[in-house]
């Protein structure tokens, strides 16, 4: 796996666990200078067009990982298709400018914050898994792009 990949894979996993409330915050008006559509609108929009695969991402919810990957193996339609989305997701964030990367890194250090302890661990320990498959040069390049990880790691260590 390419540090790119990793790294936009990690970016994905800090998205998909932020997008959860800690708690509800009830109903607010919308702010006037919020965006008329979010993420989360496309990926609805993009699952009503393929009710199939709204059925499948259900199901594999609701999977141990040793059953979602054997789920997996017997669809192999399903996993092309899922595995055409991750493509897209990777794309769009290449394409990215820069003040636009580190306007998403803010805003994901800001959900990164509010997130429950038990969110956080979880987390953490999806960050420990997919270092500890990163070859050494894989993770030395991982974290000069992200210094406050490599901090983070030694004071674990310690």
């Amino acid at each position: 796996m390419k540090t790119s990949t990793l790294g936009l894979s990690l970016l994905a996993l800090l998205v998909a666990t932020s997008a959860s409330q800690a708690a509800p915050e009830g109903d607010k008006p919308a702010r006037k200078d919020a965006p008329a559509k979010r993420d989360g609108d496309r990926r609805d929009e993009f699952l009503k067009q393929h009710p199939e695969l709204r059925e499948a991402l259900e199901k594999l919810k609701a999977m141990s990982p040793e059953e979602r990957q054997a789920w997996l193996k017997e669809h192999p339609d399903v996993a092309e298709k899922i595995e055409k989305a991750k493509a897209a997701a990777r794309e769009r964030a290449d394409n990215l400018t820069p003040e636009q990367k580190e306007k998403l890194k803010a805003k994901l250090k800001e959900r990164g914050e509010n997130l429950t302890p038990e969110q956080k661990e979880k987390l953490r320990e999806k960050m420990k898994e997919r270092l500890a498959q990163m070859t050494p040069e894989q993770k030395e390049e991982f974290l000069k792009k992200h210094p406050e990880l490599r901090e983070k790691l030694e004071g674990d260590k310690k």
